[in-house]
């Protein structure tokens, strides 16, 4: 549940006008051949330094299933003065993590602007000779099997892998970490081989956001010098057409529940239709929501949606809890939705609070350092302005029930289908 304090705090942002929560545009910065984006807001006590490097899924062959994942992971606990990165970072009062997507990972560093400069050169240390041992990639193993398992208990999460597989071709449709039998079989040598080929400082990108200054800037630059010269072509990623009858794939987990996983293809950041594909978000996340006092966790909720706007093309899932939601009624309702949507516009009044609920979800989704240095980073990754973030709120209040109709018939009208079921026995 969200304190009042956050939930005054979010209200509060929603009614904030867009260019205030933008902060102005980032200021771009040569960093010795990585291109830097900065984001001041002297308001904020910490910063978020994050290095985006073109080594994501979709550098994996179909060999190497979690290669990706397990290099970051093992980055993070490579020894600096004795200790994995991970704790000799959070013993000088930092974090840093990583994240894996379909065409990059990316690695946060955030603490107080005087720590990050103190930081950065053991992210630089670790990453200018990574050993890549047998125990670096044990250990890795162990924090990625972890995660793995949670993942795996998460019924929304299992359903959207199945259908990233189904609908995204080689590696970008393998899961973000890995499979437990895929990691135990890559060793130093694939690892090694996985880093010196796409970690490039010709590939890779910086952004900062908060409290940002020289010491900010140094911190970047030590960082950015410590990856390798050169680049490497990517080729834009492939996914598989829907046919006319939705695919329909089945997997059982611990869950006491069905679960109905919908997979949509959807405009990517950028794209004309994106901020309609919001409004229709807005839409489909409303069908069975029932008012709350608080804000109910997302296990218990009816329904929900997942914008995977990380990857372009973009892939729009929308997930229906079968404990909550009879499963034929529900399919039911969301083909009604969408049919209705394709041949009938909305009404002025209907199409003002969707369009509202739009904008005020996306800035939510833009509030936190970590997502705002995410939003700068991710959009010049696909080819786009460092505040092409800035112009979707904006974008989403012209959006029209033609635009919104138009989407609707593009995008919503062909489907996957992945059934998440309970196992039989104990915990079904």
């Amino acid at each position: 549940m969200r304190s009042w304090a956050a939930l005054g705090a979010a209200l509060a942002l929603l009614g904030a006008p867009v260019a205030a929560l933008a902060a102005g545009s980032p200021a771009t910065i040569d960093l010795g051949g990585v291109s830097g984006y900065v984001r001041s807001d002297p308001g904020t006590t910490l910063v978020t330094l994050e290095l985006f490097v073109r080594a994501g899924l979709d550098r994996q062959t179909p060999a190497q299933n979690g290669l990706a994942a397990l290099t970051a992971e093992a980055l993070l606990h490579a020894p600096v003065d004795g200790v994995p990165l991970i704790d000799a970072v959070e013993a000088r009062g930092g974090s840093i993590s990583y994240s894996v997507s379909g065409q990059y990972v990316r690695f946060a560093l955030e603490a107080q602007p005087a720590t990050v400069t103190a930081l950065a050169p053991l992210v630089a240390r670790v990453l200018t000779a990574p050993a890549f041992d047998g125990t670096m990639l044990t250990a890795a193993r162990g924090a990625l099997g972890e995660r793995i398992a949670d993942a795996d208990s998460d019924p929304r999460l299992v359903g959207l892998q199945m259908l990233r597989a189904s609908y995204y071709r080689a590696g970008a449709g393998m899961p973000p970490l890995g499979t437990p039998a895929g990691l135990a079989a890559l060793g130093p040598p694939e690892v090694r081989g996985f880093f010196a080929h796409w970690y490039l400082r010709g590939d890779a990108l910086v952004t900062a956001v908060g409290n940002t200054g020289d010491a900010t800037e140094r911190a970047a630059r030590a960082i950015a010098a410590s990856l390798p010269a050169g680049s490497a072509p990517q080729a834009a990623l492939a996914v598989r057409p829907f046919a006319v009858q939705p695919k329909r794939i089945v997997t059982r987990r611990d869950v006491h529940a069905n679960y109905i996983v919908l997979g949509f293809g959807a405009p990517a950041l950028g794209d004309r239709d994106f901020a309609a594909a919001l409004v229709m978000r807005a839409l489909l996340g409303d069908i069975f929501e029932v008012p709350s006092a608080t804000t109910v966790p997302a296990l218990f909720r009816p329904s929900g949606t997942i914008y995977g706007y990380d990857m372009a093309p973009a892939q729009f899932v929308l997930w229906l809890n079968g404990r909550l939601v009879d499963p034929g009624v529900g399919l039911a309702a969301v083909d009604a939705v969408l049919k209705n949507a394709a041949v009938k516009p909305l009404g002025a009044a209907v199409l003002a609070r969707y369009k509202e609920s739009a904008r005020g979800a996306w800035l939510l989704e833009n509030l936190s350092l970590d997502e705002r240095a995410w939003s700068i980073g991710n959009a010049v990754a696909h080819g786009l302005a460092a505040d092409a973030s800035d112009s979707v709120a904006p974008a989403i209040a012209r959006v029209t029930a033609a635009d919104l109709q138009r989407v609707a018939k593009r995008y919503f009208q062909r489907f996957d289908v992945a059934l998440v079921l309970p196992r039989q026995g104990p915990g079904g």
